[in-house]
């Protein structure tokens, strides 16, 4: 039943979110595609992941964190935990593809609050995972991804613990350091998959 109530709520937001124009960046045309994108719709999972908008590639597959860096995530998550993508609810803090690819302005962020937070009240997931800087900063109000990824925070907005990590972009995963960091804070999510 409650998965049920979950699939009407999140099948209502989805639609809702693909439908937006707050802002500039919403509802846009890019190469006969719409720059909104939703989540994967996993309403079964425990663990919400959280990055900072769509990219090329997921606008074009109208599906969240399946470019280069998800990719990445992907491989991560079967490298180090041996699961797979299903186990987890994979959303964005900003829904819409920004020019240039460009970090959303505040103002973005603010516009999709609504669906991110509605998103999390339907899930009442155990842990929200933030990829990068921006996705830590909008859920947890916190900043300085060096010095606290891989360490559980809360989040006092949405009452459920954070797990800051790099965001798994080639730039990031190139050095050495941040991908060994990255597999290391991945290890913490394990006790919260059951």
């Amino acid at each position: 039943m409650e998965n049920e109530s979950r699939s009407v709520c999140l099948s209502r937001l989805r639609k809702t979110c693909l439908a937006c124009a707050k802002c500039s960046i919403g509802g846009c045309d890019i190469d006969g595609c719409i720059s909104n994108v939703f989540s994967n719709m996993n309403m079964k999972a425990n663990v919400v992941v959280v990055g900072q908008n769509p990219g090329a590639t997921e606008i074009q597959r109208g599906l969240p964190f399946v470019g280069p860096s998800g990719l990445f995530f992907d491989n991560a998550l079967k490298q180090v935990l041996g699961v797979g993508r299903e186990l987890f609810y994979v959303t964005n803090v900003v829904k819409c593809f920004s020019p240039g690819n460009r970090s959303p302005h505040d103002q973005e962020i603010q516009n999709c609050r609504y669906i991110l937070d509605e998103e999390i009240r339907v899930l009442k997931p155990n842990l929200i995972i933030t990829l990068g800087g921006p996705s830590l900063k909008a859920i947890a109000g916190l900043s300085g991804i060096s010095k606290i990824h891989g360490q559980i925070v809360s989040s006092l907005r949405y009452s459920v613990p954070v797990l800051p990590m790099w965001h798994p972009s080639p730039l990031n995963m190139n050095s050495q350091e941040k991908r060994l960091q990255f597999f290391e804070d991945l290890l913490k999510v394990k006790s919260y998959l059951g």
